[in-house]
């Protein structure tokens, strides 16, 4: 038993998950949940299960040494804090001698947080011949076959209204897409879903996948320019309670592994993944024994199985040599997960009342807070050939709404441009809508590198927001130099690295009840959609437009932005900046709000309400923002209620 995962499914309910499931007579030792095997025979084989259960057996021990520190290195971290926090008395967060627990070592020794000092030598990264070039990834589950097919596809769904050059920049850069085919965080985490996606995923890879739709309408695989996919597996902290082994349940992120593995075992470009949430190198350590005890399990050569990381942890990103040390030869590169990146900060400052994390409602967070992020990332990697890949744009237009349309565009331009400028040689996208439009994007601004002219560029933005009032500036900005940042010798320039040297935000402050109200009602929705089993959806906002209309858009959530949402609201109710009372009046408009179906001009319910998971919702993140010490990871609280025998309870 990995004791951590108790924190995840509490005695009681994994004796009720044991009673529930149905024993393997093939695994020793082995049970799945009932019917689940009846229903996917061909992913759950007697062979497949038995490579899962020898790839546990031999990695337990490490699996379960490295969560253990993690609490440890949690309880390290809060006293450091808290004893931080009495030394800067009367200083400013803006201040070169404010103190942070970064740099601080443990009673072994061990600098839990921050960069070390001594260098570390990589090899050359060996980039395979199906991953070369640029990077322009579309990100989302592969739940259904539809979706899955819309992805692979993605490269030949066009707007109406699509620009010639687009359609001229996308066929001369000869590039094809990426797909992060998500079974983390855009994902509720129910075993049907992840074995269903494992089927769709591997249609892709064989081909195979097709689907007809009520109407008889035919969704096939285009015969050329497929997007790539890539598996993104969960994080560590993850137990799935389907699968139990003597009683125990199994790590989620190794049953959704292993799997994928055996049924793809016989493809190379199957076999690259990005690996959410490590924070140091001890853990891509135990990634590495996962990743060498599947190979050598299925004969497969020592570095056949590839990964990026995603950079998405204070402590990860000032260890990516380290870590892609540990890694080689599976280490391909790695991506900066910005959203989980900003809670997992908040949750390390959360007992420092001067940190802020940069507010939900600023709309370049990328723009003017993530840029040593950016660097730091192309910098530890630049030396090696390895990929290095920006984050996600999450805002969506309307349907059939000009103005939601430009400022999208607008917003999606200055993203994947300040990226470009930053190195990095890929980003993320949230809507297939994005994706010719991306690779045209980095394909005039790779000639205006090599050429030194930006004419190409400039062409494509006016082509793509020809309103003058928006051009102009945009125009300016693109062509103008990157926000201003900090050099590594700066004081302060390892919070920088983390966002965490705000004073106060220059969009609004983080007690605003605007701000607050804000993060309640998009995390409410959210969290009432996850409980549904949907772990993405695009809930509408609004941006203020150059002419200073306020505009509907569309922000695709996932459990990433909920954990940064509830963190921010955490700190301001925490530390007195906003009362118990006043959250609680928030909560409970919000959910008359939603109840009611409502809409303003400024405000539209997206996610409608149910008797059972809206009120479930409300009460879970009341949990998450008030208790005193509350659940590192919100699937602490809202795990339980993926399995089915918890679901027809309620």
């Amino acid at each position: 038993m990995i004791e951590a995962y108790l924190d995840f499914i509490p005695h009681d309910l994994l004796q009720r998950l044991q009673g529930d499931a149905t024993w393997v007579a093939e695994v020793p030792g082995l049970s799945i949940a009932a019917g689940q095997r009846e229903a996917f025979p061909d992913i759950e084989t007697a062979e497949a299960l038995t490579l899962l259960v020898e790839v546990y057996r031999a990695v337990e021990v490490r699996l379960a040494a490295v969560l253990d520190q993690r609490k440890r290195d949690r309880a390290f971290l809060d006293a450091a804090t808290l004893d931080c926090v009495r030394r800067n008395a009367g200083r400013s967060i803006r201040d070169a001698d404010y103190e942070t627990v970064l740099g601080l070592r443990d009673e072994g020794g061990r600098v839990v947080a921050g960069p070390l000092e001594a260098p570390v030598e990589l090899d050359p990264v060996v980039i395979p011949d199906f991953l070369q070039g640029e990077q322009v990834t579309l990100f989302g589950p592969p739940d259904t076959p539809k979706m899955a097919i819309n992805a692979m596809n993605a490269l030949h769904r066009r707007r109406p209204d699509e620009p010639d050059l687009v359609a001229q920049l996308v066929d001369a850069s000869g590039q094809v897409p990426r797909w992060g085919a998500d079974d983390e965080d855009s994902k509720t985490p129910i075993m049907f879903n992840f074995l269903t996606a494992c089927r769709n995923l591997t249609g892709c890879f064989d081909g195979s996948l097709a689907f007809d739709d009520e109407r008889g309408r035919a969704y096939r695989l285009a015969e050329s320019g497929l997007a790539r996919p890539i598996k993104r597996f969960p994080g560590l902290a993850l137990p799935d309670g389907s699968h139990l082994l003597d009683g125990a349940p199994l790590p989620l992120h190794l049953v959704d592994f292993v799997l994928h593995v055996f049924h793809n075992r016989a493809r190379p470009e199957a076999l690259v993944f990005y690996v959410p949430k490590l924070e140091n190198e001890e853990e891509a350590a135990y990634l590495s024994a996962l990743l060498c005890e599947t190979e050598d399990r299925l004969g497969l050569s020592r570095g056949t199985i590839r990964v990026l990381l995603v950079f998405e942890n204070p402590r990860a990103i000032f260890r990516i040599r380290e870590m892609a040390a540990a890694l080689a030869p599976h280490f391909l590169g790695g991506s900066l997960g910005w959203h989980d990146f900003l809670a997992s900060t908040a949750r390390l400052f959360r007992h420092d009342p001067n940190y802020r994390i940069p507010v939900k409602a600023d709309p370049d967070i990328v723009i003017r807070h993530i840029k040593e992020s950016h660097r730091i990332l192309v910098r530890s990697l630049e030396d090696t050939g390895a990929i290095t890949i920006g984050g996600m744009y999450g805002v969506l237009y309307e349907a059939g709404n000009e103005a939601s349309y430009r400022i999208c565009m607008v917003g999606y331009i200055r993203d994947v441009v300040t990226q470009l400028k930053r190195g990095l040689g890929g980003f993320w996208v949230a809507h297939p809508d994005f994706v010719r439009i991306g690779i045209a994007l980095v394909e005039a601004y790779r000639r205006w590198e090599r050429s030194g002219e930006p004419d190409v560029l400039v062409r494509l933005v006016r082509a793509l927001v020809p309103d003058g009032i928006e051009q102009s500036p945009l125009l300016e900005f693109v062509l103008g130099e990157d926000v201003d940042g900090l050099q590594p010798g700066d004081p302060r320039y390892t919070r920088a690295v983390l966002a965490a040297d705000l004073a106060e935000s220059p969009v609004i402050a983080n007690s605003d009840p605007r701000e607050v109200r804000y993060n309640v009602f998009q995390a409410l929705q959210y969290l009432a959609d996850w409980l549904r089993g949907n772990g993405c959806v695009a809930l509408p906002a609004t941006l203020t437009d150059r002419r200073g209309d306020e505009v509907f858009v569309r922000i695709m959530d996932d459990l990433a932005t909920t954990e940064r949402s509830r963190w921010e609201l955490w700190a301001e109710v925490a530390h007195g900046r906003v009362s118990v009372e006043d959250f609680d009046r928030i909560l409970s408009e919000e959910v008359a709000f939603i109840r009611e179906g409502a809409s303003t001009a400024t405000k539209r319910t997206q996610v409608p309400w149910h008797e059972v998971w809206t009120p479930l919702a409300a009460k879970i993140l009341r949990e998450l923002v008030v208790t005193e010490d509350p659940p590192e990871f919100v699937t602490q609280a809202t795990l339980p209620y993926t399995f089915e025998i918890v679901r027809e309870s309620l």
